[in-house]
């Protein structure tokens, strides 16, 4: 895998990079990890299937079930869920679009809250593996393998996901042309559906409605911007949103935090994006 790496240079005085002030992101097309300690709860509005393990200690999760505490949870696209991670740094797994990985994970988590199914099997296992991630050995080739492997222990053949072609399309529609914004019109008349009907298969499918998949793929691709050296300004618009509010109104709607608290240069951080 080839990689463009980005890391800020560590201040004076602050704290080492094996500490909690380590911050670490990896954007490949089809997942994306991110492991940090967060000050405040999160309000997330799930835009992507998501894998959350807490390193340090357990995690508080609220939703319209009730709450809950846990050291791993699995949440659905679509899903709306409050998590605190009482102090824990938290290693956050959003997975495949299509929704293949959910379907492998899911049957191996213990309890339910409502759509978030808590406590995986192993878990113990991978609290120790990312727990260990730090600085230098924190490679993309490893962390890639390590997902694989919590993914997949059986190293089963990869299927097609049950998932309609016409769906598939659109979804690589909109990535390939993600600044021009194509209409639900266009996008439908492409896969010779009416909107009506691709605007339900999309959300059987995807889990979330066209729009929301829209934004959640611009702030990867603005992600993958600041990687190469843009400014979060620029990636943005050049992502497709019309200004900076645009970018942090969306950003933190979807991921409960403020985009300059994942990709400000002056924290400790190390980012890494695939390279076609």
């Amino acid at each position: 895998m080839l990689v463009l790496t980005l890391r800020a240079q560590q201040q004076r005085g602050s704290m080492p990079m094996h500490d909690q002030g380590l911050l670490l992101l990896y954007l490949w097309d089809k997942r994306t990890f991110y492991l940090s300690h967060f000050d405040q709860p999160l309000q997330l509005s799930q835009a992507a299937c998501m894998l959350v393990i807490g390193l340090d200690g357990p995690l508080r999760l609220r939703n319209g079930a009730g709450e809950a505490l846990c050291r791993s949870a699995l949440a659905p696209a679509g899903a709306a869920f409050d998590a605190d991670s009482c102090g824990s740094r938290i290693a956050m797994c959003f997975l495949d679009v299509f929704g293949a990985d959910w379907r492998r994970l899911q049957p191996r988590f213990a309890r339910q809250l409502g759509e978030l199914a808590l406590d995986l099997d192993d878990e113990a296992q991978w609290i120790e593996r990312f727990s260990s991630l730090r600085g230098e050995a924190a490679e993309p080739a490893q962390v890639w393998q390590w997902l694989e492997l919590l993914i997949n222990p059986q190293g089963l053949p990869w299927e097609a996901p049950p998932c309609d072609p016409r769906v598939m399309h659109a979804v690589e529609l909109i990535k390939r042309d993600v600044a021009r914004n194509p209409s639900i019109e266009s996008l439908a008349r492409q896969v010779a559906l009416s909107v009506p009907r691709l605007t339900q298969l999309f959300r059987q499918h995807v889990g979330i409605p066209i729009r929301r998949y829209r934004q959640w793929h611009r702030l990867f691709v603005t992600s993958v911007g600041v990687a190469q050296g843009l400014s979060l300004t620029d990636a943005a618009i050049a992502a497709g949103f019309t200004d900076s509010a645009h970018f942090n109104h969306t950003f933190r709607t979807i991921l409960g935090m403020t985009p300059s608290s994942v990709l400000a240069r002056s924290r400790g951080v190390r980012l890494f994006v695939e390279r076609a």
